[in-house]
């Protein structure tokens, strides 16, 4: 049964389905949200906005989740989003892709990682796709986590445009984010900060995790 002290408001419960639903919103949408599901002034909104939230938080840490604000690097602006605090990165992923789309994930995140010049700028698509033919991602190597030989030779085996389509489903979903030149380059996205926070931390080259760690 739950606790008392728990139990949400009917104004909670729909802000939490729409803040689900989202994946990740930007906290001005959060807030503007908040105003609307409570019939409430929005410069009032804007002041009780945290203790409105923060008991959603707190009862879903119940269910080992959170509700986590990020400040992403590409706009600047303040992110907000519900985030599952245990399982690895491929555990956070596995609700909506398959095994072979997460495999492509994490050797396309392991580019976007090489250094400090490939975060910042991002990488094509073309490098992306052709990432996904070699062999061990460098977690790999390390130990830590990253793809056994019989998920590289998964990911080797999908089609052109089975990657192209997970590439898509992954920006459309905020695990990557692509840029709007012509070049159309690849970069961490928005839920990618909110759901693999520690991952990223651990594994950015050193400007990015210096900077990451002031922003996160």
């Amino acid at each position: 049964m739950a606790n008392r002290d728990t139990a949400l408001s009917r104004e909670q419960h729909a802000f939490l389905q729409a803040l689900m639903a989202k994946g990740a919103m930007p906290e001005k949408s959060a807030k503007k949200l908040y105003a609307e599901i409570a019939s409430m002034d929005p410069a009032e909104a804007n002041k009780t906005f945290s203790r409105f939230w923060n008991p959603i938080a707190s009862a879903l840490g119940y269910l080992d989740l959170d509700i986590r604000v990020i400040k992403y690097q590409e706009d600047g602006e303040l992110y907000m989003g519900v985030v599952n605090k245990t399982g690895g990165e491929a555990a956070k992923l596995a609700t909506r892709l398959t095994p072979e789309q997460i495999a492509l994930f994490r050797v396309v995140l392991d580019e976007i990682m090489r250094d400090d010049r490939t975060v910042e700028r991002g990488v094509d698509v073309i490098t992306a796709l052709n990432a996904t033919q070699v062999a061990p991602t460098q977690g790999e190597t390390q130990g830590d986590g990253g793809l056994s030989q019989a998920q590289t030779q998964s990911v080797a085996k999908m089609s052109k445009m089975e990657k192209e389509a997970t590439l898509k489903q992954l920006c459309k979903d905020g695990w990557l984010a692509q840029t709007d030149d012509e070049a159309g380059f690849l970069k961490l996205g928005v839920r990618a900060f909110l759901e693999l926070k520690e991952f990223l931390l651990e594994q950015a080259p050193e400007r990015a995790r210096a900077k990451w760690e002031r922003m996160l």
